[in-house]
């Protein structure tokens, strides 16, 4: 009955119902599109059975402050499983690549090199086909696991493909078997498409020990699991005895490593996304406040134009309890149809929203409107309809029925507590769009700060890519720097190019790798040297990226692996380990080996520029560079500076390197302005969302005081006729509608500001070179909302002003 007799009261209405629901409907729709980001990223399980049991592992490296993280070797890897008695399973990955040959063709294809028991670990068993087994992680074996993609793309779906032969590289693979559809882990960008055992670093072809014999070559992700009962804390003591025994056992390579990390592998995976998207969250929220006050504004207002009617009601029986549901029953009508109307709205924003989504932030593929957010959506809507119609409802039952039904609509709806109720609200509303508002404007000065950040080179008109040339059979050491040679004297030649090299790692590519080091004359003991950043880059790399050279010479052509080792540190090196002397001269040796070259003495020869690698927000790092020429451990980046569009030298690259050999894949072609831009992608997509969240919220407010004053305005009508008829200005009216406007304004602004204070400590860690109590920040944002405010009080002052005294008093 209560809920008919709603619908038949708020069709009557149709332009208080339309409003109310745009209202809510931008309210929860906004809120619905944030938790879809926050259910698919940080609250959706992960997709493997019991996997709460999934832990991350690591060893702590004690020699650096904080709490520092530091990769596993694989003999590490191997106590770590053999010793351990809380894990049912422990596997390792690392990242990987295959040039892989099909019809002709040829891909780069991105891959994981996985202990044995990597599947076992995860809880999931290929669709087609076995596991791997234990001996396959010895020498001589090569077996491969497809992604279901990869099947179906390459394979045509075969069902026949479990053993066979396939080529990846120089080597053949026998197929294992075919993962599940869906089936990704680690959860990167882009995703895995195969998987091949340890086999693969089991061998060297150089005669060197392989990496599986390597202590000290810290390369491996880890994935352990929980056995039943077992806690984090047994788990983390378990894992640290182990560490600390290594740490005595192995001093050279481990002496710092006495103690291990153990945290939820979703934990882990969603670390760096978690306080950014609670932060968002939590702004969406206060935004869905403000629309509830907005329409528990109108409702108020609603009301007390009902007032007789309630009155009439409570006069023939109905008791508070039943004025109450009435009210709330119609309350929570207009929140479903804000709520289903934000559905559809939800579906648009997360559309523009995960366009805006840096790549890096794991599973936003996910991102959907799926039951769980439908659920969610709906109960937001039925608490979002009981919480802005309790005030309103609670009120309308407090009306007294004999002055009501005697005094009339007029008296009773002018009273001084809905007045005050109502400028509640307001005041409410202003405090808490004024505390988005700071919020906003400190992220939009951080990352202003942050695109003005200078990387150390110039990224424009430069293209960068990759060449999947191999290591193995076809190409020996000396082989493999000649091809690179020979690209870049081809490329050199094209039209448009102004200078072009090679080098690794790009800056912000994701790639990194710091590498002991020993300075001649300073001797330290074994596993206390220091560890730093390096590259290897071949000549004119510096030029083309026009990093600066300080001092020094730049390498040449002269500097082959059978020339004098030489090195070009940083500026920021030559600071820290030679300060107030000329390194030039100095001689360092790099604890790095390409199985021709093995840990020389390296004389400095350059000082170049620092150059930010990991973000724009973090320090340029100490680093050295080598030349590629004595340090071939892994295909470089091509740079190529172009004159104009360097986008339109992809295809130059792609046939020059096609015309020297076909099965040379060519592979992650981008701008360099694109890893830059990569690098900001997370401070601006904070920036933008917050930024509309404070907007939205900045017009909600200055609606709601709109709306009070021309509800004021109208139910003071007579009251205002009356003083103008006896000598009142027009100029008078105007002022005394703009000052109430300002002052409820201004006090919001106060609350706003205090608030502020206390919340915008939780943004320190978005920010980068603004404090969280930015003076100009809450200067610029207060004088922006008193501007607001001044604006939406302006036009029911004015038509206060424009009243005709004489008409207002005979229609009264």
């Amino acid at each position: 009955m209560n809920f008919r007799y709603a619908l038949r009261q708020l069709r009557k209405n149709p332009a208080f119902t339309l409003t109310a629901a745009l209202t809510l409907a931008i309210g929860i729709g906004a809120t619905t599109a944030i938790f879809s980001l926050v259910y698919a990223v940080l609250l959706r399980p992960l997709p493997f059975p019991q996997a709460d049991q999934l832990v991350w592992l690591n060893q702590q490296d004690h020699s650096l402050p904080g709490v520092v993280a530091e990769s596993l070797s694989y003999p590490d890897y191997f106590d770590w499983r053999a010793q351990n008695h809380t894990l049912s399973g422990i596997a390792s990955y690392r990242g990987g690549n295959f040039t892989f040959f099909s019809n002709g063709e040829t891909q780069h294809l991105e891959s994981q090199v996985v202990s044995a028991n990597f599947f076992q670990v995860l809880g999931v068993a290929p669709m087609l086909g076995r596991d791997f087994r234990w001996d396959e992680e010895k020498p001589g074996n090569r077996a491969v696991m497809l992604s279901y993609g990869l099947w179906q793309s390459a394979f045509g779906s075969a069902n026949d493909i479990v053993g066979r032969s396939i080529r990846l590289g120089d080597d053949d693979y026998s197929v294992a078997g075919v993962m599940p559809k869906g089936f990704q882990f680690p959860f990167a960008t882009p995703a895995p498409q195969l998987w091949v055992s340890i086999a693969t670093d089991a061998y060297d072809p150089t005669g060197n020990d392989p990496a599986t014999a390597q202590r000290g070559n810290d390369s491996l992700g880890i994935i352990g699991r929980l056995k039943p009962g077992v806690t984090l804390q047994q788990a983390k003591a378990d894992l640290g005895v182990i560490a600390n025994n290594l740490a005595k056992q192995y001093p050279d390579s481990n002496k710092w490593y006495t103690s291990a990390l153990v945290k939820p592998e979703l934990d882990h995976l969603t670390g760096d996304t978690r306080p950014a998207l609670r932060v968002l969250f939590g702004a969406v929220a206060l935004v869905l406040l403000i629309a509830c006050a907005n329409v528990a504004g109108l409702l108020l207002a609603r009301g007390s134009q009902r007032s007789a009617e309630f009155a009439l009601r409570t006069a023939i029986g109905a008791s508070r309890g039943e004025i109450i549901r009435q009210m709330l029953s119609e309350s929570v009508i207009l929140s479903l149809c804000g709520g289903i109307s934000g559905i559809v709205l939800a579906g648009g924003l997360l559309k523009a929203t995960v366009s805006l989504l840096p790549v890096e932030i794991p599973r936003i593929e996910q991102v959907s409107v799926n039951g769980t957010v439908l659920a969610f959506a709906v109960v937001v809507s039925i608490l979002t309809g009981i919480l802005f119609g309790l005030l309103p409802a609670w009120r309308m039952s407090q009306v007294e029925p004999s002055s009501a039904l005697r005094d009339g609509a007029r008296n009773v709806s002018s009273g001084h507590a809905r007045h005050t109720l109502q400028s509640g609200l307001v005041i409410a509303q202003t405090a808490i769009g004024l505390v988005l508002l700071v919020a906003s404007g400190l992220l939009i000065r951080s990352f202003i700060r942050v695109m003005h950040v200078d990387p150390g080179f110039d990224s424009k008109h430069v293209l960068t890519t990759r060449l999947g040339v191999s290591f193995d059979h076809r190409y020996n050491h000396d082989q493999h720097y000649q091809f690179y040679e020979q690209v870049l004297a081809k490329l050199a030649a094209q039209p448009g190019v102004k200078g072009v090299s090679a080098g690794w790692p790009l800056p912000f590519s994701n790639s990194y790798a710091s590498v002991s080091l020993a300075i001649e004359g300073r001797p330290v003991a074994k596993g206390d040297e220091p560890s730093e950043a390096f590259g290897a880059v071949m000549p004119g790399y510096f030029e083309t990226m026009r990093i600066p050279i300080l001092s020094g010479r730049t390498f040449t052509g002269q500097d082959g692996f059978k020339s004098t080792p030489v090195i070009i540190i940083n500026q920021a090196l030559a600071a820290k380990y030679f300060p107030g002397e000329n390194p030039i001269g100095k001689h360092i040796r790099a604890e790095l080996g390409d199985g021709v070259l093995e840990h020389p003495m390296r004389e400095v020869v350059g000082v170049v520029g620092n150059t930010k690698q990991l973000g724009l927000k973090t320090d340029a790092a100490p680093m050295y560079y080598l030349p590629y020429a004595q340090a071939v451990i892994t295909n470089p980046y091509l740079v190529i500076r172009s004159n104009s569009d360097p986008a339109q030298l992809a295809n130059t690259v792609r046939r020059v390197v096609s015309q020297m050999d076909s099965e040379v894949p060519v592979y992650q072609v981008s701008m360099l302005e694109d890893y830059v831009s990569k690098s900001a992608a997370q401070p601006r997509f904070q920036t933008w969302l917050l930024g509309c969240f404070a907007g939205v919220a900045l017009l909600l407010s200055a609606v709601g005081l709109y709306g009070l004053l021309s509800y004021v305005v109208v139910q003071r009508t007579f009251e205002i006729g009356l003083r103008m008829a006896i000598g009142a200005q027009r100029s008078d009216m105007l002022k005394m509608i703009l000052r109430r406007g300002l002052r409820l304004a201004a006090i919001g602004l106060g609350i706003g500001l205090a608030a502020s204070m206390l919340l915008t400590r939780f943004l320190a860690h978005m920010l980068y070179g603004v404090t969280p109590l930015d003076l100009l920040t809450f200067a610029t944002v207060s004088i922006v909302l008193m501007a607001v405010a001044a604006a939406a009080s302006f036009a029911p002052a004015w038509r206060a002003s424009r009243l005709d005294p004489m008409q207002t008093l005979r229609n009264q």
